[in-house]
């Protein structure tokens, strides 16, 4: 009963989301959500039987949400999390190249420059879409503040159930909904 009612209310707060105005030149809505549970603290971990598990529900929840593009880091646990939804809706789970991905867990210039260059790419190939991106606890945060979010964001090690909706705004700030699913 309560896994209905959360599918209820997340399919109630995506119909709200893509009813609300945006900007022409911008994508319509953008979905950012963190991996799933991984097995191990490990640098390119595997999701776990409970990420599995995640990444099945948010595929569960998005896929009538109009998903025409997903992004991940390449990491395991990024695409593990994006392929239920992607196979889905029959669509390529895209990579956005990251500069120094051994060690782009603690450096925030090459979170940096991986939020550029995913935020080129939405520019360049993504104008009216409504796009998922799956990526990390420093990566979403980052990826929101250079969408023009003006809340600090910070997601914690052990949470793996935020999904942040993104509608550009008219003038402004976007309207950012924080989902837990």
């Amino acid at each position: 009963m309560i896994f209905a009612q959360r599918c209820v209310s997340v399919a109630w707060l995506v119909v709200v989301a893509m009813s609300m105005p945006s900007r022409a030149i911008a994508q319509e809505v953008i979905f950012i959500v963190r991996h799933a549970e991984r097995v191990d603290g490990s640098s390119d971990a595997a999701l776990s039987a409970e990420g599995e598990a995640r990444a099945r529900t948010l595929a569960r929840h998005l896929r009538d949400a109009g998903v025409d593009a997903i992004y991940s880091t390449t990491y395991r646990r990024t695409l593990g999390t994006a392929a239920p939804l992607a196979e889905v809706l029959g669509l390529e789970v895209r990579t956005e190249p990251t500069h120094d991905i051994g060690t782009m867990m603690n450096s925030d210039p090459a979170v940096g420059r991986y939020v550029e260059g995913l935020i080129a790419q939405l520019e360049d190939h993504h104008g009216a879409d409504r796009v998922l991106i799956v990526g990390h606890a420093n990566t979403v945060p980052a990826l929101l503040t250079a969408l023009g979010h003006p809340k600090s964001i910070s997601i914690g090690a052990s949470e793996y159930n935020n999904l942040f909706v993104v509608m550009p705004g008219e003038e402004g700030p976007p309207t950012v909904l924080r989902i837990r699913f």
